[in-house]
């Protein structure tokens, strides 16, 4: 084996080791899903106007109505 081929082959082994010891210390923790059905609401600032669902035959459409 050669030197070039043995410096590879340690720097396979290194990045495996270094890839491994982030996973096993999760650094970086792995994100979940939130369960069910999340619901918002779009208002204005004061939460007093809010848009509205509406039903047409080509699909739902959000209504915003504006006090102006």
């Amino acid at each position: 084996m050669n030197d070039k081929s043995l410096k590879i082959l340690l720097g396979i082994i290194a990045v495996n080791l270094s890839l491994q010891t982030v996973k096993e210390f999760e650094l970086f923790p792995a994100a979940h899903a939130a369960s069910g059905i999340q619901k918002i609401a779009l208002c204005d600032e004061y939460g007093r106007v809010c848009a509205e669902m509406e039903r047409h035959v080509s699909g739902n459409r959000i209504r915003v109505e504006t006090g102006q």
